[in-house]
């Protein structure tokens, strides 16, 4: 590639390549490098240097001084396209160029076999291949097309399934499998007739359609393909093609072959063709696609010599990979688990091959308190492997069981400063929250008008939106105020459905300027989804329209800035920004594939149902590699075939490695066979391929075991894996986080601390000083910081603390406080500061929504616009308890017995109370002066809303609260009850003679089994000046003029939303990073 000027052109290199020199071979492997007539099976170890015979027998093949074979009669097939990629290059290398043998998935070659030997149509228009999630959505639509039209009678206990995807997914891998077995739909139809499973019948009859849509369609799955090309294989002219071509066939991981693939294989050997099956079965992970281990065993009789023995087997028997230590660790794993298929000389020299003692190795067993904790020792393991002994970051990998691990190890990584890549579909994509976010957009964007109410409130918060809950809350009130405006009779929907309607454009509202931020937010996140819309609508692809809604640039306005956030959140040095980004720029690859294939409406929902269903991870549609200097984590089916110098094995828990739990499914694809129902899965086949994956875990480390368990103290917790024994190493149990974080964040956290310990020494405090400043002042080649956390410029807490010139509360104006605000201040003046003047506000519990509606209802019974009766009360919570936003239905259901249960309390105290009632729901305000601790007085504003106000025997006001909280104030704190003081004092200063003041619980009884509620009475103010009350005022006032909001433990804490933020707690404190 050359530049000239900034432009940018490109030179061919077109010289020949040089052919690498051949390697030396051990006697075995030399044995199959010679290999030229019939069936040769190869049990290969791993490290045994399969590839590189394989790579060897292809060029003696091609280069044969007697013998030549022109590479067109050579094809290698092997599995995934990772794989084929490999092997590809290898080969290229050693041959150095020219015309090159065919090398291939066996998917790949058989979707080249039916466009070769198609029609001349057919090649114009090759079939579409489908995605599984594709595929699930085909069948779904078929079944229930044919269950409509009588077609297919489908059992009546699974048609509440019909509509499931899960079922659909059962549904493909049934006839999946029926294919893999070469039964023709009547077959299958017979066999479910016969077995009494009439679903199986049925999908005899859906296979028939099936295969006529997928012509109609001209698509095609994985399945029908190797079927298409088996059938095309086996025909006459078929056989006489393929005996005629391929001379030589190398079939690389054989273990992991399915009955179609080997059908396809015997109908590509003929008499003149040498076939070599390379495998291992002890690598044999793949049952849960349909491979099949006895296939490696079967080989030697299926595939015969010439004189019509069974095929000979040679055995690599030197390991090149690892040393004594890791091969007998696995041998002690595997060995548990006999090769009784093989001959007993043939199984010992396969499982126990020659390595050379000088290569040292290790084999070490951890065990943890938690996930978090393993997590973090892990990642600071593999940073001390990359400083301390200098192994690059590419050379070491973290292999997990499943991939819901993934994020965890992750996340500890990036916290270590140790650059991990994931493969983009080694995790779900759909997992990711970047990527949720833009999926949502996309799916509201095919389809606005059934854009659901969580949708739109999803939309309207950040990233996209600029909305927070508050101002959500605030909108939604407004919006369900002008609702009951414009219809009194009706019960508004919804908050979020108005919003929801709101940004759709069907509701229209009048609008006051004191909420144009709000309206001007909502009418942005509109256009944006008009113009993706529009998009879909005009047919752009997948990736135009994802285009739109990540950037916001639509008409040339910027309707959203989170793209660009992400940007300089990225070259900040975000670890999760820079993790946003590559989650989204693999959205977007994944989107081109799928432009490839639609556009439009199409194209966006095929796209949508890819990624929703997406499950395995590392599909074959979906490899991807990862090529950065950085450790891989990866679970272990997909770290097959790959090795590194050192590996940390993650979740080797009992009940979680070995996982035993039955695959076994409604519609039992795996016990469809030939010839009828097979035997289910037993638990000890489990076991097996458990072990097998295991092993092939252990055997990707070339110099380095490490197997992180964990261990809880308590019989119920995770305790280590059974294959843990089998290795025979004693465990190190290790307790606790790690002490110290080897990473720049860690080093300059400790350093922090040292400085600013008194207890340290001088001495030591100017050395932790000065090489903080030495990290601040490294600069790079471009002359950017190196360590930008060292520099104090970006530390917190530096600076010195701002004062606001200007007061919060006008200094000329009386304090505003409230009765409930009062006690709040009290308690904790920091929490009270987040909720009334920061607006810090979380959603509400789910008792205050509980309170709302009692209130009323109690008020309207008290005012006798509702009869006091229990059933008419209970008819005005029916109206509006739909509106009350539970996190779960039990809960909802829990809380509105609860709600009845109140409602029947305050009945019997309403019509029971001795006192006259005088009013509900009642404001009161006064303007006092209440004394300073400084000797001085503060004015203050008292407003209050009291539940009702009663008048007793002797003419004296009362003042009652309606509570609903379960856990009632204690009565001993009665006599110094804030907000009942509040009241009084309100009841006072308005001319009234107090009689006191009382709490009435809703929710808690009398005494036990009492129908009434429990009533806790406070007695009257007394005659001395100030009260109680006035001195708890002024403290409040002071506290409230000098801004000085301080966190104050109390028994609340436990349940405060702020505990993680707050000084006052553990995890809040203020810390030194």
């Amino acid at each position: 590639m050359q530049t000239r000027g900034g432009s940018m052109s490109f030179v061919l290199d077109a010289s020949p390549l040089q052919a690498s020199v051949a390697p030396r071979l051990d006697e075995e492997q030399q044995q199959v490098v010679d290999h030229r007539v019939g069936p040769l099976l190869v049990l290969a170890g791993p490290g045994t240097g399969k590839t590189t015979t394989i790579v060897e027998a292809i060029a003696a093949r091609i280069n044969d001084p007697v013998d030549p074979l022109p590479a067109s009669s050579v094809l290698a097939l092997t599995f995934g396209k990772r794989a084929a990629g490999e092997l590809r290059d290898r080969v290229v290398t050693r041959l150095g160029g020219g015309l090159l043998p065919t090398v291939a998935t066996f998917h790949a070659f058989a979707y080249g076999l039916t466009l070769q030997n198609g029609t001349q149509e057919e090649y114009r228009e090759p079939p579409r291949l489908l995605s599984g999630a594709e595929e699930d959505v085909r069948i779904r639509d078929l079944l229930l097309g044919a269950v409509a039209d009588g077609a297919v009678t489908w059992p009546e206990d699974l048609s509440g399934a019909l509509h499931t995807l899960g079922l659909a997914n059962e549904v493909r891998a049934v006839l999946a499998r029926a294919k893999e077995l070469g039964l023709e739909p009547l077959q299958l139809q017979r066999i479910g007739a016969k077995s009494g499973r009439p679903a199986w019948e049925a999908l005899g009859i859906l296979a028939r359609q099936e295969s006529e849509v997928m012509v109609l369609e001209n698509v095609v799955d994985y399945a029908e393909l190797l079927h298409r090309a088996v059938i095309w294989a086996r025909s006459p002219q078929g056989r006489l093609a393929l005996h005629g071509q391929f001379r030589a066939v190398f079939v690389d991981e054989y273990q992991d072959t399915d009955p179609l693939q080997v059908a396809l294989l015997e109908a590509l050997v003929g008499p003149r063709t040498a076939i070599i099956a390379v495998g291992d079965p002890d690598q044999s992970i793949y049952a849960f696609r349909g491979a099949d281990v006895t296939g490696i065993f079967d080989f030697p009789n299926r595939f015969r010599a010439p004189g019509g023995l069974p095929a000979p087997t040679v055995v690599l028997r030197r390991t090149r990979r690892f040393g004594p230590d890791i091969r007998g660790a696995a041998s002690r794993v595997i060995g548990r688990r006999p090769l009784r298929q093989l001959e007993p000389a043939t199984a010992h020299a396969h499982r126990n091959p020659v390595c050379d003692p000088a290569l040292e190795g290790e084999v070490v067993v951890g065990c943890f308190d938690s996930e978090s904790t393993r997590a973090a020792h892990v990642a600071q393991q593999v940073q001390h492997a990359h400083l301390r002994e200098g192994r690059a970051w590419s050379s070491m990998a973290v292999i997990v069981r499943s991939s819901q691990s993934i994020p965890l190890v992750q996340r500890a990584m990036v916290q270590a400063g140790v650059p991990a890549a994931v493969a983009a579909d080694e995790v779900p994509l759909r997992l990711e929250p970047a990527v949720a976010v833009l999926l949502g957009a996309l799916e509201v964007a095919c389809d606005p008008g059934r854009m659901s109410a969580a949708s739109a409130i999803d939309l309207l918060r950040p990233p996209l939106g600029d909305l927070d809950s508050w101002q959500l809350r605030r909108l939604g009130r407004l919006l369900r105020t002008q609702a009951r405006v414009a219809d009194p009779t009706v019960t508004p929907v919804s908050s979020d459905e108005l919003i929801r309607d709101l940004l759709r454009g069907t509701l229209t509202i009048d609008r006051d300027d004191s909420d144009a931020d709000l309206f001007a937010s909502v009418d942005r996140m509109r256009l944006l989804i008009e113009a993706a819309s529009g998009q879909v609508a005009r047919g752009a692809s997948p990736a135009e329209v994802l285009w739109t809604l990540w950037s916001g640039q639509v008409g040339g306005s910027t309707l959203h800035g989170w793209s660009e956030r992400l940007r300089q959140q990225a070259l900040g040095g975000s670890y999760s920004a820079h993790h946003n980004i590559d989650a989204v720029l693999a959205l977007f690859e994944t989107a081109e594939r799928a432009s490839a294939r639609f556009r439009g409406f199409v194209g966006m929902k095929n796209l949508l149902i890819s990624l929703r269903e997406q499950q395995i991870p590392a599909e074959p549609i979906a490899e991807r590699s990862v090529s950065i200097d950085a450790v891989r984590i990866l679970t272990a089916h997909r770290a097959k075939g790959l090795e590194w110098d050192a590996v940390w094995i993650v979740g080797a828990e009992e009940g979680v490695w070995p996982d035993l739990r039955t695959r076994g499914s409604v519609l039992e694809p795996d016990r469809l066979t030939r010839a009828g129902v097979g035997d289910p899965v037993r638990p000890a086949d489990l076991l097996a391929e458990e072990r097998r994956l295991f092993f092939v875990a252990l055997t990707r480390a070339r110099r380095r075991v490490t197997v992180a368990s964990l261990a809880s103290d308590s019989g119920g917790g995770p305790q280590p894996s059974r294959f843990i024994d089998d290795l025979r190493i004693e465990p190190n149990r290790i307790h606790g986080r790690p002490a110290f974080a080897a990473s720049t964040h860690g080093l300059v956290a400790h350093l922090r601390v040292v400085a600013s310990d008194p207890g340290a020494s001088q001495g030591l405090r100017s050395a932790a000083i000065e090489r903080l400043g030495r990290l601040a002042s490294a600069r790079g080649d471009a002359g950017e910081p190196l360590v930008r956390v060292a520099d104090p410029d970006h530390w917190w807490g530096m600076r010195a603390e701002t004062v606001n010139e200007r007061p919060v509360r006008p200094p000329d104006q009386p304090i505003a406080l409230s009765g409930s605000g009062l006690e709040s201040i009290l308690t904790c003046p920091l929490k009270w500061f987040l909720e009334h003047d920061a607006h810090a506000d979380v959603s509400r519990p789910s008792s205050t929504k509980f309170g709302s509606v009692i209130h009323a209802v109690a008020d309207y019974v008290a005012k006798g616009e509702v009869p006091a009766d229990l059933d008419s009360m209970d008819a005005l919570v029916d109206r509006v308890w739909r509106d009350l936003r539970f996190e779960a239905a039990w809960q909802s259901a829990s809380e509105r017995a609860e709600a009845r249960e109140a409602l029947s309390r305050f009945l019997v105290y309403h019509l029971r109370c001795d006192r006259v009632l005088l009013a509900t729901e009642h404001e009161y305000r006064a303007e006092i002066s209440v004394p300073t601790t400084d000797g001085g007085s503060e004015a203050v504003r008292l407003r209050g809303f009291l539940d009702r106000i009663e008048q007793d025997g002797l003419g004296r006001t009362v003042a009652i609260d309606l509570k609903n909280i379960r856990k009632p104030a204690s009565d001993t704190t009665l006599p110094s009850h804030a907000q009942l003081g509040v009241y009084q004092l309100l009841l006072r200063e308005n001319g009234a003679e107090v009689g006191g003041a009382a709490l009435v619980q809703l929710r808690v009884p009398a005494t036990a089994g009492a129908s009434d509620p429990k009533v806790q009475f406070q007695e009257p103010l007394g005659p001395e000046s100030p009260t109680w009350i006035e001195i708890e005022l002024g403290e409040a006032a002071e506290l409230l003029r000098g801004e000085g909001f301080v966190a104050k433990p109390n028994s609340g804490c436990r349940f405060c939303a702020y505990r993680l933020v707050c000084p006052s707690q553990r995890q809040g404190e203020q810390v030194v990073l």
